[in-house]
C-alpha cells in the first residue's frame, strides 16, 4: 500500500472525510470534546471543498447551507452590534461566543456527506456505541457512581448522584459516557431518528432485530435519565415513525409496546413523582420564570437583541426586578425565545429559514425513499418538541449529535432506500418507465 502522499487524491479526500464523520459519530456517545474536534475538521474540510470548487451540492441543499452561513454570521457579529445600541455592556464568555460554529455544523456535515459516505461504517459505530451506553446507563442507575473522571473532560459526578428514588430503593440519574443526563438523554432523541428509521425501513430482517434493540436501548436510557421532556418527545417520534414507516399488525404491535412503557411510567414511584411536578414546573415554575424574564429581555431589545451568548449577564442585570438564579438565567427554557432574547428578530427569522430550508430538503428526500433523510426527520421533529421547553443549542453536545444526523440525511446518493416495494411505487407514480436498479 502507498503512502498518503502517494494515493489519488480523490481517495485521501474521501479517507479524511470519513475519518471526520466516524469520528463525529463517536462523539454522539462518548463526548462533548469529540464532537467538537469533529465539527470544527467538517467546517474546515467544507471550506477547503468550497475554495477547491469541489463541492456540488443539490439547489435546496445549498439554500440551508447559505442560511446557516448567514445566521453563524449574524450571530457572531450580534455582540458587537448589542455593544454598539446599548444592549450590553460586555462580550459574552469566550465558551459560549464560540458556540456560533454550532450553527454550521449541519451544514459542514451535508457539505463533506456530499463527497460519500461510509453508511454502514457509521451506523455500526452508532448503533454499538449506543447499546454500550444503554448498558453503562442501566448500571448508573442503580448503582452510585464512584469512579474519579479526569479533570479536563469538565464533567459533574453531581449529575450522577442525583436520587430520584428513595433511601430504601434509591435510582440515580444515569448519564451515560456523558455522566449529564440531559446530555445523555437530549443527545438521544438525536439518534432514535435514524434507529427507528432503519427498524421500519430495512429489507432484512437481522437489521431490523438490531435496530429494534438500540430503539429500545436508547427509551430506556432516557428513561433511566429521568428526563421528562425527552421521554415525551420519544414516544412523541416513535408514534410519528410507526405512522409514517409501518402499516397493519406491525404498527399495531409497535403502538401497543409504546402503551407498555406508558404503563410501567407510570407505575414508577419516582417518575410518577416526576410527572406530576412537570405541570407545575412549566405553569407557575421555574420554566415559566424563565420565560418571563427572556420576553422582557425581548421587549427592550426586539430587533438586535443582547448579543448571542449574552442571556445570562442580560437575565442576571434583572435580578433585583426579577429575582432570576444564576441557574435559571443561562437561557429561557425555549428555542425560539432564546434565540430571539438573544439576536433579535433578524436572528429569529434567520433560525426560522434555516429550519424550515432543512426541514423542506429533506421532506424531498423522505418521499423519494431515503432511509437517512427519514431518520433525519424524525429527528428534526423531536428537536423541536424539545425546543419547546428547552434551548438545546445551549449543549453543544447536543446540538451537534442532531448537527449530524440533518447532514448526513442531506447527503445525495443514500445507498440504502426504504424497501424495494417502496421505491418502485415512487417511480411508478413519476411515470418512471425503468425497473428499479
Amino acid at each position: 500500500m502507498g503512502t498518503a502522499s502517494e494515493l489519488p487524491l480523490d481517495l485521501r479526500w474521501r479517507r479524511a472525510i470519513n475519518a471526520v464523520l466516524v469520528l463525529w459519530t463517536v462523539g454522539l456517545v462518548l463526548a462533548e470534546v469529540v464532537l467538537q474536534v469533529a465539527t470544527g475538521a467538517a467546517v474546515l474540510l467544507s471550506l477547503i471543498l468550497l475554495v477547491r470548487g469541489r463541492l456540488h451540492l443539490a439547489p435546496d441543499v445549498r439554500a440551508y447551507v447559505g442560511a446557516s452561513g448567514v445566521l453563524c454570521l449574524w450571530q457572531a457579529a450580534s455582540p458587537a452590534v448589542a455593544l454598539l445600541t446599548g444592549a450590553a455592556e460586555s462580550w459574552p464568555r469566550g465558551a459560549r461566543y464560540g458556540q456560533v460554529l454550532d450553527s454550521v455544523a449541519g451544514a459542514a456535515a451535508a457539505c463533506i456527506g456530499a463527497m460519500g459516505v461510509p453508511w454502514l461504517l457509521l451506523a455500526g459505530v452508532l448503533a454499538g456505541g449506543w447499546l454500550l451506553a444503554a448498558l453503562l446507563g442501566m448500571f448508573q442507575n442503580r448503582v452510585r457512581w464512584s469512579v474519579e473522571l479526569p479533570s479536563f473532560l469538565k464533567l459533574n459526578l453531581g449529575r450522577l448522584h442525583e436520587n430520584f428514588g428513595t433511601e430504601e430503593s434509591p435510582r440515580y440519574a444515569a448519564g451515560g459516557f456523558f455522566s449529564h443526563r440531559l446530555r445523555f438523554a437530549h443527545g438521544a432523541i438525536a439518534a432514535l431518528g435514524p434507529a427507528l428509521s432503519v427498524l421500519g425501513s430495512a429489507d432484512q430482517a437481522r437489521r431490523r432485530i438490531l435496530a429494534g434493540a438500540v430503539v429500545m436501548g436508547m427509551l430506556i436510557s432516557i428513561y433511566n435519565a429521568f428526563a421528562r421532556a425527552a421521554l415525551g418527545a420519544a414516544l412523541l417520534v416513535s408514534v410519528v415513525a410507526l405512522l409514517l414507516l409501518v402499516q397493519g399488525s406491525a404498527r399495531k404491535m409497535g403502538l401497543a409496546l409504546l402503551f407498555a412503557l406508558v404503563a410501567v411510567v407510570s407505575m414508577s414511584p419516582a417518575w410518577r413523582t416526576r410527572l406530576e411536578k412537570a405541570l407545575g414546573n412549566i405553569y407557575g415554575g421555574e420554566r415559566e420564570h424563565a420565560m418571563a424574564v427572556g420576553w422582557s429581555l425581548v421587549r427592550e431589545h426586539p430587533l438586535t437583541g443582547v448579543g448571542f451568548g449574552n442571556h445570562k449577564p442580560a437575565a442576571l442585570a434583572t435580578q433585583d426586578e426579577t429575582g432570576i438564579t444564576d441557574l435559571l438565567a443561562t437561557d429561557s427554557h425555549n428555542l425560539w425565545l432564546t434565540v430571539w432574547a438573544e439576536t433579535g428578530l433578524v436572528g429569529l427569522l434567520l433560525m426560522l429559514a434555516m429550519h424550515g430550508l432543512l426541514g423542506r430538503a429533506l421532506i424531498r428526500r423522505y418521499r423519494e425513499g431515503s432511509i437517512a433523510a427519514t431518520g433525519a426527520l424524525l429527528s428534526w421533529v423531536g428537536f423541536h418538541i424539545l425546543a419547546l421547553v428547552h434551548y438545546l443549542p445551549f449543549h453543544s453536545s447536543v446540538y451537534l449529535s442532531f448537527s449530524l444526523i440533518w447532514g448526513l440525511g442531506l447527503c445525495e446518493g443514500s445507498e440504502r432506500l426504504r424497501g424495494r416495494e417502496a421505491r418502485q411505487g415512487l417511480l411508478e407514480m413519476e411515470g418512471a418507465s425503468r425497473p428499479t436498479p
